[in-house]
């Protein structure tokens, strides 16, 4: 195999472990990637504490989108803390603290053999607040049925819950567009989504996340449509 196919991206993921191990040396953790860590889009990294190996670490680059994901292998909770919260500042995920009194909210949409599922985790700072879940009756939309409706969940929520503000983090982008009015709602569930949202009482902060980026919370969204999908199916 040539050396060109064995080391597809490397550029790119050599910057970003870079980053990442800068990153991680100020918080008195040591990362070592070499030559031989390379795989094609793929670079795999040690961790380590004061001398300590504390685990492995996979950070992937994806071209066509241009983003990066980082898997980790780390058993003490401590350290997986710091690298996830490091991970999230690099990328601009970082949340807001729970004495800014501002939620934060991750959606997202699965649409699994016919049926369309919709997820949602609420966090005040690091918190989880609520998991909301279910199955979307109108299935002709597939998943971004789903993405809508874990938005309109979410503002029930808070309706009911005197959430003053909350910022909803979402991959799907008609989620903001549509209410921006960036995009024309021309159907009917568009057309419920946009109306719901005009009568929200809470404020909305928007916020774009990339799927299968890293992001654990917004996995986790990810994670409960599909199984509220599935289940619909059982």
């Amino acid at each position: 195999m040539s050396e060109t196919k064995m080391t597809t991206c490397k550029i790119e993921l050599k910057n970003k472990a870079l980053e990442l191990q800068n990153e991680l040396k100020k918080q008195n953790m040591d990362v070592f990637f070499d030559n031989n860590s390379f795989k094609d889009y793929l670079v795999r990294l040690s961790v380590s504490s004061k001398g300590i190996f504390k685990g492995k670490l996979s950070l992937y680059y994806k071209p066509s989108e241009k983003t990066y994901s980082l898997k980790r292998q780390i058993t003490n909770p401590k350290t997986n803390s710091i690298i996830e919260a490091t991970w999230n500042k690099l990328n601009n995920f970082e949340t807001y603290s729970s004495d800014s009194g501002i939620f934060e909210v991750f959606v997202d949409g699965s649409y699994v053999s016919g049926i369309t599922g919709y997820g949602a985790v609420i966090y005040l700072g690091d918190e989880i607040k609520a998991e909301l879940s279910g199955s979307v009756a109108d299935t002709q939309f597939r998943q971004f049925g789903g993405e809508l409706k874990s938005v309109i969940e979410t503002l029930k929520w808070c309706s009911k819950n005197n959430v003053k503000k909350v910022r909803i983090n979402y991959d799907y982008e008609g989620i903001e567009k549509f209410a921006n009015g960036k995009w024309k709602a021309r159907n009917s569930l568009s057309m419920e989504y946009v109306n719901f949202l005009q009568t929200a009482q809470t404020k909305i902060e928007w916020r774009h996340i990339k799927s299968h980026t890293g992001n654990t919370k917004n996995d986790r969204a990810d994670f409960l449509a599909k199984k509220a999908a599935v289940a619909a199916e059982n």
